[in-house]
């Protein structure tokens, strides 16, 4: 039964996020919760999901903290594909979602969407679910590469996949961001589970689309297009069916104890097109959690969690034979929160510890055919405009990344008490994190990448032994016999002897006489972060004021950085309908741990083998030693400015409206530089500066307004993101190999540019203007339906043409052939505008006070519209209008 009190707290804290109540003036809002005790204080604190002067807009909050405010009502209410959590997310301004997830390749995915917040790389967004914080740190920039290499597996940026079914919450900051949150240069998603201390319920429930459900869109290439080999009747319909089973328990045990469990289980399969052919890839990922409460006891509240999220995935790479690998990842994690009320003071204590990893079994080798009889499959394969033609086959060997995981985080979050005339509430904390990475590769891979044609007549190709990386001549008839035929000899001068036997060959004789080695390692590094942190929330009329601090530490850059996070709000008319905010703050970068690990990192080197008379010889070292070290000695911590402007405003009838202006500027963004000489131990240094820099400005706006039983929500942004291009100029002499690619502009110009000069061109999360609207309504006590719509603009991009580009190495001897590398090839491309609409029904069904079953259908890109995912002249498959349905039982 819920007391007076609690009632109070809920009259003055909980304003309805999403549809939840009727528009209406609230009165100055106190802080209560402070002076409660024991239990009331819990309930009171449960209800105080967020610390809001006047009223919710839509899901944004109007104060001066830049964030919003997901509760489960939104989730539910939402249309949704898999159910992670970043689907929902994308839906707020100032965030925008990776091309990758409106291509055909997203039906099969499991992984989460990558997401940018105020135009931050996707990996500078810290995650955390119950405190746990779950980002990926090993190399999270990999994952925006369209597939996995010999020296990285393609993981994401998340080391968990987290699905919105099993999370009762979700806050979103993005400006104005407290100093308690630390390590990003993006935003903060904090995700929370639910209490166990709610009524005892229980569901089970299927969803499930398959690809009879669905619509595609098959994109034949152009004309004068390298594709124009693809038989289009391959183009067909992709074969998959995807199925995800959800089981949540809920048990009060009595008033000190209570458990729940939330299991959310996806499976997927679905085709593909490869070298023409339609191929099967499939996905499994686990989200297991099990949370145990007690509360006014020993201490005042416990709670215990376990996390148990793993994913798996066998796949291919696209357009290369015998590719098939398995990849295994996911994290196992554990956190006990503990709340403990003072007379002064309230302390909150997280200690959480988890395990990831990312590890890949697959083909030990990779071969670069040169396109010819016997390996002629590259004509099936998208290539793009490559003059040079290839046939791929192999993979990249198998490699173990693990990541562990300890933080401690300790808050005081005193009293609130007057001085001066002021009201002040003092929140202090610090914070301790321990990670650690194992990286291990048992055995070396070889990148087979210089192919050559042997188109000696009188001397036939001898493989002396090597049958992998060697063709030997292949024909129909001996060359003795068909010169028989011809009248004894064969001459190439004659047209008819060379059709002769050009088709009497089966196989053409090539071999590779360069390989790239991808050495065997193991790496163990360790890295240990420190920060405190203290904010005074001053409150002076209608002035509100926030005067924060954060100071972060690591034993790695070893850097003390100090940043300031001041915002203040000003009520206009006293009235908590009109509220002025504006802030200026500082975010510093996370140390990746990443850094570290490419300080010990062996890179790649070459090795050739000559050929004499037509016998292949083995293999010696190159000149191409790959002996590159990276060095990040003092070196600064990448860190942005923000400005942030905002005025909200609640009209007596037609909603909130909220307009923000948020700038960013990145100073000390990492450059690097590389010795032109080999130092004393051979090897050249690369030596990592704070040269780089850039920007990110925002103008959004948003409303919302419920009109009786119809909510809707809109949002709009208009942003600019600008990195710098510094003039490092690569070449194999200066970068290692794995780091290298080939970028072709829209004039065609060519150039080796380094993976992260890529990440600089490719403005993946570049759209200029983006937009969302959403329309929700309880139709009656049994029916509701959710639509929303999202618009991003065109915007020009670096994507990956399939093809390979051949660059030149330094000769390893006088009278060595000269040596050649591959490397991938990128070109600017533009990607169109889209409008997608999604569109979710719900139908409940009560068999009893307490049991009912629930019907639902999700429909993504109803009005069936192209993505524009495939590149501009390639064949391909789009995904056009999807359908999910389910069925769930629950009890409550």
């Amino acid at each position: 039964m819920q007391t007076p009190t609690t009632l109070a707290c809920l009259l003055l804290l909980s304003q309805g996020v999403y549809a939840a109540e009727q528009q209406q003036q609230t009165e100055p809002k106190t802080q209560p919760c402070n002076d409660l005790k024991n239990e009331q204080k819990e309930r009171c604190e449960a209800l105080e999901h967020i610390e809001v002067k006047g009223q919710y807009i839509g899901i944004e909050v109007p104060e001066v903290i830049g964030r919003s405010y997901l509760n489960r009502d939104f989730i539910n209410a939402t249309p949704k594909g898999n159910g992670d959590i970043n689907e929902l997310i994308a839906l707020l301004p100032g965030v925008q979602l990776s091309n990758e997830a409106y291509s055909i390749g997203s039906l099969a995915e499991i992984s989460a969407p990558e997401i940018s917040i105020s135009g931050a790389q996707p990996w500078q967004t810290g995650f955390s679910l119950d405190g746990l914080n779950y980002n990926n740190r090993i190399d999270p920039g990999s994952s925006s590469r369209l597939s996995s290499s010999s020296n990285d597996v393609s993981g994401g940026v998340q080391s968990m996949n987290v699905n919105s079914d099993v999370v009762e919450s979700i806050t979103v900051y993005d400006h104005n961001i407290p100093a308690e949150f630390g390590g990003f240069s993006g935003g903060i998603v904090d995700s929370k589970t639910k209490s166990v201390f709610t009524n005892d319920s229980f569901s089970f429930g299927v969803r499930g689309n398959q690809s009879s459900w669905g619509s595609y869109h098959f994109i034949e290439a152009d004309q004068d297009s390298s594709q124009q080999n693809v038989d289009q009747s391959t183009l067909e319909t992709p074969k998959y069916e995807k199925i995800s089973y959800n089981l949540r328990a809920n048990k009060q045990i009595n008033k000190r104890h209570g458990v729940m469990m939330s299991v959310s289980y996806l499976t997927s399969d679905i085709s593909d097109l490869s070298l023409g052919e339609v191929k099967t890839q499939s996905r499994k990922n686990i989200n297991a959690i099990v949370k145990y409460g007690y509360r006014n006891g020993w201490v005042d509240a416990l709670d215990l969690t376990l996390m148990y999220s793993p994913y798996e995935v066998d796949d291919f790479i696209t357009d290369a034979k015998d590719s098939d690998f398995h990849l295994e990842g996911g994290a196992v994690g554990a956190v006990a929160s503990l709340t403990q009320h003072f007379d002064f003071a309230t302390w909150r204590s997280n200690l959480n510890f988890s395990m990831s990893d990312s590890s890949r079994e697959g083909p030990a080798h990779f071969y670069n055919w040169l396109q010819a009889k016997g390996k002629d499959w590259g004509q099936y394969a998208d290539q793009g405009d490559a003059q040079t033609r290839y046939s791929r086959q192999g993979g990249y060997g198998a490699l173990d990344n693990t990541q562990y995981t300890t933080s401690w985080k300790n808050t005081l979050n005193f009293n609130s008490f007057e001085f001066a005339g002021t009201e002040h509430n003092i929140k202090a904390g610090i914070e301790l994190i321990r990670q650690e990475v194992e990286r291990e590769r048992i055995q070396n891979s070889y990148n087979y990448d210089s192919p050559i044609i042997w188109s000696s007549a009188s001397t036939p190709l001898n493989c002396s032994g090597y049958t992998l990386d060697c063709q030997a001549l292949e024909t129909t008839i001996s060359i003795d016999e068909l010169a028989a035929q011809l009248g004894g000899e064969i001459d190439f001068n004659n047209q008819g002897h060379i059709t002769a036997y050009s088709n009497n060959v089966t196989a053409t004789a090539q071999y590779f006489n360069g390989r790239l080695v991808t050495p065997a390692e193991y790496i163990n590094v360790a890295l240990n972060r420190a920060s405190f942190y203290a904010t005074d929330s001053i409150t002076l009329g209608q002035l509100s004021l926030n005067l924060g601090m954060r100071y972060e530490y690591d034993d790695f850059l070893a850097n003390h950085n100090i940043a300031p996070r001041l915002s203040l709000g000003y009520d206009v008319f006293n009235n908590n309908r009109t509220i002025i905010s504006a802030g200026v703050n500082r975010y510093y970068d996370s140390a990746i741990i990443g850094y570290k690990v490419k300080e010990q990192q062996r890179f790649s080197y070459r090795e050739y083998r000559p050929i004499e008379n037509g016998y292949l010889q083995g293999w010696l070292p190159s000149n191409y030693t790959g002996a590159f070290k990276y060095r990040f000695d003092d070196v600064n911590t990448p860190y942005d400015d923000e400005l942030a402007l905002g005025i909200a405003h609640s009209f007596e009838k037609a909603g909130n409206i909220s307009l923000k202006y948020v700038k960013r500027k990145k100073h000390q963004q990492f450059s690097q530089v590389t010795d032109e000489e080999a130092a004393s131990d051979g090897y050249k240094y690369i030596y990592m500066t704070n040269e780089g820099d850039g920007s990110s400005e925002r103008y959004s706006i948003s409303w919302s307004a419920q009109f009786g039983k119809h909510s809707l929500w809109a949002n709009a942004s208009y942003a600019e993101n600008k990195v710098s291009n510094d003039e490092y100029s690569a070449s194999a002499e200066n970068t290692p190999l794995d780091e290298l690619v080939y970028y072709l502009n829209a004039q065609g110009e060519g150039e080796l540019v380094t993976l992260g000069q890529l990440e600089q061109i490719r403005t993946n999360f570049g759209t200029p203007v983006s937009g969302a609207l959403g329309w929700n309504v309880d139709w009656n006590s049994s029916f509701s339906t959710g639509l929303n719509v999202t618009y991003s603009d065109s915007y020009t991009s670096a994507v990956s043409t399939g093809a390979s580009e051949s660059i030149g190495l330094e000769q390893s001897c006088t009278s060595c052939p000269v040596e050649s590398s591959l490397v991938d090839v990128y070109e600017e491309q533009e990607i169109r505008a889209r409008t997608m609409l999604g569109l979710s029904l719900r139908y409940s069904h009560n068999l009893t006070k307490t049991q009912s079953i629930d019907i639902r259908a999700d429909i993504s890109n109803l009005l069936n519209a192209r993505t524009y995912t495939v590149n501009e002249g390639a064949s391909g498959i789009e995904p056009g209008r999807m359908f999910w349905v389910g069925v769930s039982y629950n009890y409550d």
